[in-house]
């Protein structure tokens, strides 16, 4: 969960690294899916 501003500029930045890592065709089982999925979760959840 994030809790700080700079917890979520944190993770805003991590979600903009990893989208051109993850496309339609990543499986959801692929790491960097996974860790898409969650930051922009909990982004959208702070925001």
């Amino acid at each position: 969960m994030i809790q700080t501003q700079q917890q979520y500029e944190w993770a805003l930045h991590r979600v903009e690294e990893l989208l051109p890592l993850v496309d339609d065709n990543t499986p959801m089982t692929d790491p960097n899916s996974i860790e898409l999925e969650l930051l922009s979760n909990m982004v959208a959840d702070y925001s």
